[in-house]
């Protein structure tokens, strides 16, 4: 690919035929009957060579007027267009779809320098002109190396389904110049926007009335004043001193997203269509990374010297972060009025990401009033789809804070209100249908609550190993309580007989690990999170029999992957509940049920209460499709000569089976 050797080959045509259809009395239908459907590729079908011509032809004359983006890739979180050869940005297309985009650049300069010459571009042309170049943009968006054909919909996804320059191997592309598809259909999607902003803003849109509004104004036929300003939020110079009753925004997530590494994608094409009419907004080479306010390790790299994913850039993405978000909280601070209210929202898992917003926060004089998780993210969306992902953002409510009460508490006070005020959070929250993941985040919000109300705080006793201040409060250490709490409250409603009976850290972790993500696998920074909160070190010699790491996940092994990898053993000694459970099921699985029986009576675990409960609380975590389900299940049944707890899922497992034999 870096070479120039990666082609491009045409392997599948989807097409969509329609024909006249009529009603029960014999009328034409209105809406004819149509149906997509897939086809082999003809000789015909592939004009790559005519496209290769094509572009040779009007190379010379696009490079002297800068039609392509010709820019260079920079380096930056994400290397992956640089791994596959696209250094320039026209890279990150075909050459079909090269000659597409740039026809289309072409011949909206076009169109501008006839208004020009006629002096017929004024504000209101330049505007839609404006809007012409976003339509354009969501055009390129669906139709790159990046998009991808979803078949579950029957349309083309656009470049970031996931937020990164995610390789797509076989890439679909839009046709552009086809009645009803391409240019059509982003131009009639572009109209929509339009219609929704007029209708928003208060204005009568053309195809129809503007939705009530609660303002006195409204029977008068005054619209509601709006101003958009792109001021950075760190220094808002058109704002006066509190003169703002609320501020609602979603900040950076952390290092979730690089924004202005994927912006650049249509920024460049941007530069060349509204660039061309309003040319002060587009003076730049490519996006600002410099004034971002995420955690970029790309950005602080060269400053550690250190290499890239170590712990030193790490730390001084961490501390840039923490910066930036304070300067922005004190500019938010000094707009809003005091009896004020800000309103953020806010999902990671990571702690530093929680622990740098809320510092931020804090320091820059608020207090978090309120939480709440909202849930956010489709089902089916590729971000957390097959992932333990968090499905809800969280809204956190800041008041100013106006008397600090450093000294009133110590932290070890502060701390058991913090556990009764999850606690009681934890209740509300049985009420909502939430996964694991959304109810520990949304832990979070109480504890933050309690803590910057009473914030500074510090130590009455000093804390092991916390450098450089031993008697030093965090914001981490309200979620640290928080996640405690949680997982207690997680132990009795997953099993009561396993919550009664203590346990060992290497099976606690195994088990909530299991809950948390819903699977046997889950990202190695929340798995290490939950080790970290029952006192497991992830890299310990007992935990890593557990589990294998691939890239960022962690996959939890089976009972009998443990055996068959001489992790557990008969003949060895079993330290933990899970390493018991996990000798015995496997046993049942590959000698039989008695054989595991007979193991289970010999070493007295039969009526050990920890074994049953632990047995019990992985029965009602694994899918009936989990391989250990089975040999779990007649273990249990046999043994205990009780019907086996449900297993998770089982319901979808059983429709999802019906649904690949065909059966209604």
């Amino acid at each position: 690919a870096q070479a120039g050797r990666m082609g491009h080959q045409l392997y599948c045509v989807i097409y969509r035929d329609q024909w006249p259809t009529r009603t029960k009395i014999g009328q034409l239908s209105k809406r004819p009957k149509t149906q997509r459907g897939f086809r082999a590729v003809t000789p015909e079908d592939d004009n790559t060579v005519w496209i290769i011509q094509r572009l040779a032809q009007l190379q010379t004359f696009w490079e002297a007027n800068d039609i392509l983006p010709s820019e260079l890739v920079p380096a930056g979180n994400d290397n992956r267009p640089h791994k596959y050869g696209m250094s320039p940005w026209y890279n990150m297309f075909s050459p079909r779809q090269q000659l597409a985009h740039a026809s289309c650049v072409q011949a909206f300069r076009e169109l501008v320098d006839e208004d020009r010459q006629a002096d017929l571009l004024d504000d209101l042309r330049s505007a839609a002109y404006g809007y012409l170049a976003l339509g354009l943009d969501k055009l390129i968006n669906r139709n790159s190396l990046f998009s991808r054909w979803l078949s579950k919909t029957g349309a083309v996804v656009g470049t970031f389904d996931s937020h990164d320059f995610g390789m797509k191997w076989s890439y679909a592309e839009m046709i552009v110049a086809v009645k009803g598809w391409g240019l059509d259909w982003a131009l009639d999607d572009l109209r929509g926007c339009i219609s929704e902003l007029v209708r928003m803003s208060g204005h009568v849109a053309p195809s129809g009335p503007a939705p009530r509004i609660d303002d006195s104004r409204e029977a008068e036929g005054i619209a509601i004043p709006s101003v958009v300003t792109c001021e950075s939020a760190d220094m808002l110079l058109s704002v006066p001193d509190k003169s703002v009753d609320a501020i609602i925004f979603d900040p950076p997530y952390y290092d979730n997203v690089s924004y202005a590494e994927l912006s650049d994608f249509f920024y460049v094409w941007l530069k060349r269509t509204a660039g061309y009419v309003y040319p002060d907004l587009f003076s730049q080479y490519l996006t600002d990374k410099t004034n971002e306010a995420i955690a970029s390790p790309a950005r602080v790299r060269h400053e550690t010297g250190a290499g890239k994913g170590t712990g030193p850039v790490k730390q001084r993405a961490y501390e840039d972060y923490v910066e930036r978000m304070r300067r922005i909280f004190a500019e938010c601070r000094r707009v809003l009025k005091d009896d004020g209210i800000l309103t953020l929202m806010f999902t990671h898992k990571a702690t530093e990401a929680w622990d740098a917003l809320t510092i931020g926060l804090i320091e820059a004089g608020f207090r978090i009033t309120a939480t709440w998780p909202v849930k956010t993210e489709a089902e089916a969306s590729l971000n957390i789809r097959d992932r333990a992902a968090a499905r809800s953002t969280i809204l956190l409510a800041c008041r100013p804070r106006h008397q600090p009460t450093a000294g009133s508490f110590s932290w070890e006070t502060v701390e058991r209100m913090i556990a009764a005020a999850v606690r009681d959070r934890l209740t509300q929250l049985e009420a909502y249908d939430l996964k694991p993941l959304d109810v520990y985040l949304a832990s979070f919000g109480p504890a933050l609550e309690v803590i910057s109300t009473h914030w500074p705080l510090r130590r009455e006793v000093a804390k092991a190993g916390h450098h450089p201040d031993p008697f030093a409060v965090t914001p981490n250490d309200a979620l640290q309580v928080a996640r405690k709490e949680v997982f207690d409250a997680r132990r009795r409603k997953i099993s009561a007989l396993w919550a009664d009976n203590p346990s060992d850290a290497v099976t606690e972790f195994y088990i909530l690990a299991r809950d948390s993500a819903g699977s046997a696998t889950l990202p190695f920074d929340e798995a290490n999170l939950i080790a970290r909160c029952i006192g497991l070190e992830l890299g310990s010699a007992s935990a890593l029999k557990l589990y294998g790491k691939k890239g960022a996940n962690v996959h939890l092994f089976t009972a009998r992957r443990r055996l068959e990898a001489g992790l557990i053993s008969p003949a060895a000694p079993a330290r933990s509940h899970i390493d018991r459970v996990h000798t015995a099921v496997a046993l049942a699985e590959n000698e039989g049920v008695n054989s595991a029986i007979n193991w289970c009576v010999m070493h007295d675990f039969r009526d050990d209460a920890p074994f049953k409960g632990t047995l019990e609380a992985l029965l009602r975590l694994m899918p009936a499709s989990d391989p250990d389900w089975l040999p779990s299940r007649n273990l249990w049944t046999e043994m205990y000569r009780e019907e086996a707890p449900q297993p998770a899922g089982i319901q979808e497992s059983l429709f999802q089976d019906a649904l690949i034999a065909g059966d209604e």
